[in-house]
């Protein structure tokens, strides 16, 4: 009889604590399997014969690198630096902001301060 009385309906079920733990290993284990699957997805993209890899890496070039206009040793010119006839431009001299003294936009550093320009 003494068990009657101490018996209750919900003695049966879990805590909340263990259903919220159930749930979030199960959120966790959907967000990782969903980025997994975009990762699947995007080098899948990348190595496939289509031109779309060539979107998806000027994004992520944008994104994480330099541009495709700031690299060094591009094999085209942009047309703001040459001429009708394709002879370049005159220079453009600046001071540098350490020392002062005359640089252009082919130095990549300056010749006597040494400040690395952009």
């Amino acid at each position: 009889m003494q068990n009657l009385i101490l018996w209750s309906p919900y003695a049966a079920l879990p805590p909340l604590s263990l259903w919220l733990n159930i749930g979030a290993t199960a959120l966790v284990l959907i967000l990782a399997c969903g980025l997994l699957g975009a990762m699947f997805l995007v080098i899948r993209v990348m190595s496939d014969d289509s031109d779309n890899f060539k979107t998806i890496r000027g994004m992520v070039e944008a994104i994480f690198g330099n541009p495709a206009h700031l690299r060094n040793g591009q094999d085209e010119t942009p047309a703001s630096s040459s001429t009708q006839n394709g002879t370049p431009l005159a220079t453009y001299r600046e001071p540098c902001p350490g020392c002062g003294e005359e640089v252009t936009e082919r130095d990549v550093t300056c010749p006597s301060c040494e400040l690395r320009l952009l």
